[in-house]
C-alpha cells in the first residue's frame, strides 16, 4: 500500500473538472445522435458522433472506477503497486462525493467493449460461421447460419446494441446529467460553459492557503519584522527620507526663482 495517499481540494477540484469536461463532450455527442437517428431514414452517420459517446461516457466511466479494480492487485511490488492504489482510491473517492453506486449505468462498459473490439467480434464469426459445401447445397441440408454481429440503434427506445450487449442511451443521459449537476455544486469551476477553460484553471499550482493576504498570522507572538535586519532598513529609510527633503527643498527653491522673472520657453501673460 502506498504510504500517503493524498486527496485534497486541489486534487479534487482537477478530478471534477475533468470529469465535467468528458461529460459535457459526451452530451454534445447524444445530441447529434438524436438528430441523425432521429430522422427518417435514420443518417448512417450516426455512428460517429455515437463512437464520440461511448469514448467519452468510458472516459466518465473509468474515472470513476478505474480499469482493472476487479481483479487482484498488481502481483509485482513498487510503481504499479502504487498506481493501482492511486488509481482504486481516487475512484473510491470520486464515487462517494458523487453518490456513484455500483448499479450505475455510467459503470456498464460492455458496450464501449463490444464496440471497440468489434474487430474480436467479427473474428468469433467468421471463425466459426459454418461454410456450406456443394453437397450441402443440392440436398438442401445446410447448416444453420449464426448471425452476424450488429451495431444499432433504436430511435424508438434510444437503445443502442453492438454484437449482443446493449445500452440504453436514456438512462446513461439522465445519469450523467445528475452526476454534473453534483460535480458542478462541489466545484464551482466545474459550471464554465467552456470546459477546456475549466480543466486550465484547475491544474494552476495551488497556493497555500496561509499565505493569502486574509489569512490570519502563523506566527502572532513574533513581531512582523522578525527576519529583516532592522539597523540596515532604518539606514535605507533615512537615506529615502532625506531624499525626499532635498526634492521638496529643490522644488520650493525653482518656485522662489521664478516669481521674478518668466522662465525660459514660457510667455508673459499680458
Amino acid at each position: 500500500m502506498t504510504e500517503k495517499l493524498i486527496w485534497d481540494e486541489w486534487a479534487q477540484r482537477v478530478y471534477l473538472t475533468w470529469l465535467a469536461r468528458d461529460i459535457r463532450y459526451a452530451q454534445v455527442a447524444l445530441l447529434e445522435i438524436r438528430q441523425r437517428a432521429g430522422q427518417t431514414p435514420p443518417d448512417p452517420l450516426v455512428w460517429i458522433p455515437l463512437e464520440t459517446f461511448l469514448m467519452f461516457s468510458a472516459k466518465v466511466s473509468k474515472m470513476l472506477k478505474p480499469v482493472g479494480l476487479d481483479n487482484n492487485r498488481p502481483k509485482n511490488a513498487g510503481s504499479k503497486q502504487d498506481a493501482y492504489d492511486r488509481r482504486k482510491y481516487r475512484g473510491e473517492r470520486l464515487r462517494a462525493i458523487l453518490d456513484v453506486d455500483d448499479a450505475s449505468p455510467v459503470l456498464d462498459r460492455k458496450v464501449r467493449d463490444s464496440s471497440e473490439h468489434f474487430d474480436e467480434r467479427l473474428d468469433e464469426w467468421t471463425g466459426k460461421h459454418p461454410r456450406a459445401t456443394a453437397e450441402e447445397v443440392e440436398t438442401r441440408g445446410l447448416p444453420t447460419f449464426p448471425p452476424p454481429p450488429m451495431r444499432s440503434v433504436d430511435n424508438g427506445s434510444w437503445v443502442v446494441e453492438v454484437a449482443g450487449e446493449t445500452l440504453d442511451l436514456g438512462v446513461i443521459e439522465i445519469e450523467l446529467r445528475r452526476i454534473l449537476a453534483k460535480a458542478m455544486e462541489l466545484e464551482s469551476l466545474a459550471t464554465l460553459e467552456d470546459p477546456g477553460l475549466a480543466t486550465l484553471l484547475a491544474g494552476l499550482p495551488p497556493f497555500p492557503a496561509e499565505l493569502w493576504l486574509d489569512a490570519k498570522t502563523r506566527r502572532p507572538h513574533e513581531d512582523v519584522r522578525t527576519g529583516i535586519d532592522l539597523q540596515a532598513a532604518t539606514a535605507r529609510q533615512t537615506e529615502f527620507d532625506e531624499a525626499i527633503a532635498r526634492a521638496i527643498d529643490a522644488f520650493a527653491a525653482r518656485d522662489d526663482q521664478g516669481t521674478g522673472e518668466p522662465t525660459a520657453g514660457t510667455s508673459e501673460i499680458e
